[in-house]
């Protein structure tokens, strides 16, 4: 798992995964360190989107920052069983009725995703379709680079959020690609797969020759 830099937002993290909603006072007494210390650690960690602050008022005094986790933290830096767990449903489902049934619930959950994301993607140039794309792949867990040539751009996933996954049932990445020929609507080519050996999975989208 990805962890902030520096041991102590590792330990404010840890703290806030413990404690929901604390100050930096708070933080500051519990980890022993000077109160302008903490505000310069949570500055950061806010700034990499991994704690979010609200106004409390407490008492009779004035409204207070209270610190917390965002859902990116919660995502990224702490571990959970949920790719074992969808493997096992997918594994049920193939046992029951078939690999056809998990072909079909695969093809639906592509559907799915490609309706939502198509709400806030139409009518966007192809540039903004891919800043738009990465956003949505980087909330996953993709870590996607973009890179620009004359011609075409190129999207690279450096992690895989769904690799256990895959590797059993390779049709999911059939999946990734038609979704996203479908939602840029221009040519799309793997250039690199993990579940190939490569070391990151790459798409070169042409610039030209809309779909």
């Amino acid at each position: 798992m990805k962890s902030p830099p520096k041991e102590t937002r590792g330990e404010i993290i840890d703290l806030l995964k413990k404690h929901t909603g604390m100050t930096a006072g708070e933080i500051a007494e519990e980890l022993d360190l000077h109160s302008m210390t903490v505000r310069q650690h949570l500055s950061i960690l806010e700034g990499e989107g991994y704690i979010q602050h609200g106004r409390e008022k407490i008492g009779r005094g004035r409204p207070v920052y209270v610190y917390q986790l965002t859902q990116k933290a919660e995502e990224r830096l702490f571990p959970s069983d949920y790719p074992q767990f969808a493997l096992r449903i997918l594994d049920t489902l193939a046992a029951i009725d078939g690999e056809e049934k998990v072909n079909q619930l695969l093809e639906y959950q592509m559907e799915a995703k490609l309706s939502y994301h198509l709400k806030n993607i139409q009518g966007k140039s192809l540039a903004e379709k891919i800043r738009l794309l990465a956003e949505f792949l980087n909330e996953e867990g993709y870590m996607v680079e973009i890179e620009e040539t004359s011609n075409a751009y190129i999207i690279k996933e450096h992690n895989c959020a769904i690799d256990l996954i895959a590797k059993k049932y390779p049709q999911l990445c059939h999946h990734e690609l038609s979704l996203f020929k479908r939602l840029l609507n221009v040519p799309v080519e793997r250039q690199c797969h993990m579940a190939a050996g490569d070391s990151l999975c790459s798409y070169k989208i042409s610039k030209f020759n809309i779909a």
